[in-house]
């Protein structure tokens, strides 16, 4: 009968395991368990000084928004056209000898019905820039954009008392920020070039410009050809202000962000920059095309309105602040892989590796995203990210030599470390695979273990005997 195959006893084991052994066993595990629950403190204090730099960060960007200008919204334009309303009304008087008297009275009411465009057309050209202010950056703009309207003011049922006064009409329109038109706004309405001013207060938060437009009558159709210099910050938002919008932005900037209820119909990024196209009809609206002051709220109906507005925000490419955020989330799995090597040394070797040399090694992994922090506030993201994992890499394979006693041993130490610094590089710039990357990664890691470990007989582990020297075993 052929005798089963019994798994090899580790180096050192040798008839029965004690219940001292096995209580070796197990406080070297707990030991190492609450060493890496103890490395978060470490972990988080280098999260709060990744706070304090964001803030910093932070701060400087909206310094410099503050005196460039921030996010910049179109709003309109937008056809209003004032109205007066005759009213009569009886009033009773008693004269000096007490009798009644009436006396008709006539007064006037007024107020403004608002028309959005029939056909809105924007071509915009974006020129990003970088700017700085102290070591940190955020990119601004200038903008120029083009608008092209066509106007039909065709007022609904009112009563016979209300009076359109057709040459008082103006056309309005605003910006989020004013102060940061770089030109004054070049106006056409109908072929003839036609003044840009402030507008009435009473109109509606955010419609600070307006322009004479007078109209002959009901019905007439206008057209207004708009060219707008601007700049701004973060992102620049169109309002579909017309019954049917067409709004196309191209830029040279390579890492747009699209913003906004609605994103491009069409469009193409490339190194070089993008192109965006946005198309939206007549449906889908929760906002009136014209109105009237009597009976809607204009504040209201702007404020649905510049709800519906898309557009594109300027981000910068990923910083190191930003990869550095999220390689903390994976700090714990840098504890466990390498403790678990060093574990298995002792386990597989017979090496004997103090607490304290476990301690030393996860502070030098902490090191390493403090270093990659630091060094991202000057350098590119990358190469920030390949110095302080270098750092990290020499500094735990020289220590780890050490008492690991082997260059075969530190060289799967040190390469196996590298290789993880690599592979969650790849996952952190992989934003839409992280979470699969991750997980084949952790499985993969997992296998190896298990692997490694399948003839282990873990209950003849001796940790608790005193150590011998030779080849592959660390000195007292």
């Amino acid at each position: 009968m052929t005798s089963p195959v019994v798994p090899p006893v580790i180096a050192g084991a040798s008839g029965p395991t004690s219940a001292a052994q096995r209580r070796a066993v197990f406080f070297k595990i707990a030991g190492i368990v609450l060493l890496i629950a103890a490395l978060h403190v470490p972990l988080a204090m280098t999260d709060g000084v990744l706070r304090e730099r964001q803030a910093y960060r932070s701060e400087a960007v909206e310094n410099i928004a503050a005196t460039w200008g921030g996010r910049q919204l179109v709003t309109g334009p937008v056809l209003v056209v004032p109205w007066t309303q005759t009213h009569t009304r009886v009033r009773e008087s008693r004269d000096a000898e007490g009798k009644m008297t009436r006396a008709t009275e006539t007064y006037e009411t007024s107020g403004q019905r608002f028309f959005l465009p029939e056909e809105m057309k924007v071509a915009g050209e974006v020129t990003p820039e970088i700017r700085y202010r102290g070591i940190h950056e955020a990119v601004v703009y200038a903008a120029t954009l083009a608008l092209e309207c066509r106007f039909r003011a065709v007022p609904g049922e009112s009563e016979s008392s209300v009076t359109p006064q057709w040459d008082k009409a103006r056309l309005v329109f605003g910006l989020a920020d004013l102060r940061r038109l770089r030109a004054a706004p070049v106006a056409r309405w109908n072929g003839s070039e036609v003044a840009v001013e402030a507008a009435p207060e009473n109109l509606g938060a955010g419609l600070g410009l307006a322009m004479a437009v007078p109209l002959r009558g009901p019905g007439e159709a206008g057209r207004l050809v708009l060219q707008l210099a601007l700049q701004g910050s973060e992102r620049l938002e169109i309002a579909p202000a017309g019954r049917q919008t067409e709004v196309e932005i191209k830029s040279a900037w390579a890492e747009p962000s699209f913003t906004g209820l609605m994103l491009p119909a069409v469009r193409t990024v490339t190194a070089e920059g993008f192109v965006a196209a946005w198309s939206q009809g007549p449906f889908g609206r929760d906002h009136p095309v014209q109105w009237d002051s009597r009976n809607a709220d204009t504040g209201e109906i702007l404020k649905k309105l510049n709800a519906g507005a898309f557009g594109v925000a300027l981000q910068m490419p990923v910083d190191g602040y930003r990869l550095s955020e999220r390689a903390q989330k994976y700090g714990v799995l840098f504890f466990v892989l390498v403790f678990a090597v060093f574990f298995l040394f002792e386990v597989t070797a017979g090496l004997r590796i103090h607490p304290l040399q476990y301690a030393m090694v996860g502070a030098a992994l902490c090191l390493f995203f403090l270093g990659f922090l630091a060094l991202a506030e000057f350098l590119s993201a990358g190469l920030a990210y390949a110095l302080a994992a270098a750092a990290c890499t020499a500094m735990v394979s020289l220590y780890a030599l050490s008492f690991l006693r082997s260059g075969r041993r530190t060289l799967a130490i040190g390469g196996g470390l590298a290789a993880t610094y690599a592979y969650l590089y790849f996952v952190l710039r992989s934003q839409d695979y992280a979470l699969l990357a991750g997980t084949l990664a952790l499985f993969a890691m997992l296998a190896l273990v298990m692997f490694c470990t399948r003839r282990v007989r873990w209950y003849a582990v001796d940790l608790s005997a005193p150590e011998a020297s030779g080849e592959g075993r660390a000195q007292p």
